[in-house]
């Protein structure tokens, strides 16, 4: 007996040693691998800071498994995905202006049978040069403001960004190409990106391209949307900003008048507000700014990646 006590004592304890080496192995057991990749393609292939861009994918199915649905997020702002008639889905984003040299777009791959495949895709970004600019312009508009015009100040840009978050509430509105807000032959006197000294005092990157005209002449909307809001604000001036739906936004300021109310439905190449000079100006222009969401994106990319038709 005591040697049939001692033989089980020895199988004890080998396999509680065993029982502990299968333990640890699971423990230290690599993560399953992530989703695999999927065809994705961006244009521009590396776009600048400060650059709208078109996302597309094309999610082959798993197992029989289709794509239903994709959701993403770049820069902090959503992605709005829109299933295409030749194939996959296609989104637009915004690069910040202040993108390091290289951005992740998130994807969510929704499936038919409810799973939800998750992914990150990297994307290099070219550095947008930036031209040196200096003004001259009243010196309350470069002079550190009072507390009341400092009040003003961030109420306003509390506004605008409440205002641009909301472009993401807004489905597609637009069809055709974009336009210009004025003709092809305007001047643009300062271009997206540049470096402002105003009064001597070195500002930020400008958010948008002023365009060359005279008071009173014509400013078109870019595309059919709706307007979002009509403001005098102390920078802007008199500004008209309308929303194009699936996260796009511009923006018209420094304007005379206002031709359009909050709410209204403009189309392509309708007038809705007239060039002024009101606001920080150094002479009457029109400011022309678009934004994805909170990010402001130069404009002229509306003119050239966006120049044909959705699907």
């Amino acid at each position: 007996m005591p040697r049939v006590r001692g033989l089980l004592r020895v199988l004890t304890s080998q396999m509680a040693s065993l029982t502990l080496t299968v333990v640890a192995a699971a423990q230290q057991a690599p993560p399953p691998p992530p989703p695999p990749g999927v065809p994705f393609a961006a244009r521009p292939r590396v776009p600048r800071q400060g650059s709208l861009i078109a996302l597309r994918v094309t999610p082959p199915p798993k197992d029989g498994d289709s794509v239903v649905a994709v959701l993403g997020e770049l820069a902090g702002e959503p992605l709005h995905f829109e299933r295409q008639t030749a194939g996959g889905f296609r989104a637009l984003g915004g690069v910040p202006l202040d993108a390091p040299d290289t951005i992740a777009v998130r994807l969510e791959l929704h499936r038919a049978t409810g799973v939800v495949d998750t992914t990150e895709v990297h994307l290099a970004v070219a550095r947008r040069l930036a031209v040196v600019e200096s003004l001259a312009t009243a010196p309350r508009f470069a002079d550190v403001p009072d507390s009341v015009v400092a009040a003003r100040i961030t109420a306003e840009r509390a506004l605008a960004r409440e205002v641009a978050r909301g472009a993401h509430d807004v489905a597609r509105l637009w069809v055709q190409p974009f336009v210009r807000p004025r003709p092809r032959a305007s001047r643009v006197t300062s271009p997206f990106g540049a470096r402002r000294v105003v009064n001597g005092i070195v500002g930020g990157r400008h958010p948008g391209v002023d365009v060359a005209a005279p008071p009173g002449v014509m400013v078109r909307a870019a595309n059919r949307g709706v307007v979002a809001l009509v403001g005098d604000f102390f920078y802007g001036g008199i500004s008209v900003y309308v929303y194009h739906g699936a996260g796009l936004m511009t923006a018209y300021h420094h304007l005379s008048r206002a031709a359009v109310a909050v709410g209204d439905t403009v189309e392509r190449g309708e007038v809705i507000g007239r060039v002024g000079a009101t606001g920080r100006v150094t002479g009457p222009h029109l400011h022309w700014g678009a934004q994805y969401g909170r990010l402001s994106v130069d404009p002229v990319d509306l003119l050239t990646l966006l120049a044909a038709r959705p699907d």
